[in-house]
């Protein structure tokens, strides 16, 4: 029997653009698209029932931001998935972006079958993002903030990962495609997923950016 498919809704305030993301994902397998939104403001008076599971959220919207839109999703639907799908790959609203909860991050034009792919992901319970994208979320926690003179606490100790997570961390650390781990280490995608979700546990965090933060302040990738 398969699965009941995902439900979709898309934040974009360009008007061709939304047009062509909601025709293409009407007909996409395994997905169900529930509406198009030009802004948050509209989204949050029209929001949609039965809940969707999946957001795909601009951040350069009219009114309300597209950040501050996924800070009050995150608030009001815990279990709605938010995954940017933007034009640039602007260092500080990608930061600000998953600070807010955002668990995947995208250009739009990545091409429209890796962004069905990228929503079955994070339905899944994993993050997505570029490796253009990973390699800048893991520069802005590496960088300069540790420099700062003032005390910093004590780290929250973790559980201590596999061997396998460890190697799944470091893989998605270095921004690298999903198929690309499975194939790496010969593994399916529902191990990854389940690899995943247990370093979230671990680490507790809810994304992607949050593991790769709490792998470089604490050095847990280091040999």
């Amino acid at each position: 029997m398969n699965p009941p498919p995902i439900r979709v809704i898309l934040i974009e305030d360009h008007a061709v653009l939304s047009a062509e993301l909601a025709r293409w994902l009407t007909g996409a397998e395994g997905l169900r698209f529930c509406g198009a939104y030009g802004s948050g403001e509209e989204l949050l008076l029209c929001f949609p029932d039965p809940a969707p599971e999946v957001a795909l959220v601009d951040l350069r919207l009219p009114g309300m931001s597209g950040v501050e839109l996924i800070r009050e999703l995150r608030r009001r639907h815990p279990a709605l998935q938010c995954l940017v799908l933007t034009m640039y790959a602007e260092s500080e609203l990608i930061f600000e972006a998953v600070k807010a909860g955002a668990c995947g991050y995208l250009l739009k034009r990545t091409p429209l079958p890796e962004i069905a792919d990228a929503i079955r992901q994070v339905h899944a319970g994993g993050s997505v993002m570029t490796p253009r994208i990973a390699r800048k979320v893991l520069e802005m926690f590496a960088a300069p903030a540790a420099a700062d003179s003032a005390p910093v606490p004590e780290p929250e100790p973790h559980p201590v990962l596999t061997a396998r997570e460890v190697q799944v961390l470091r893989h998605m650390v270095q921004g690298r495609a999903r198929k690309q781990i499975t194939e790496d280490m010969d593994i399916n995608t529902h191990t990854l997923d389940y690899v995943i979700r247990c370093i979230y546990k671990k680490l507790h965090v809810q994304s992607l950016a949050g593991a790769v933060s709490v792998a470089v302040r604490e050095g847990l990738l280091k040999a």
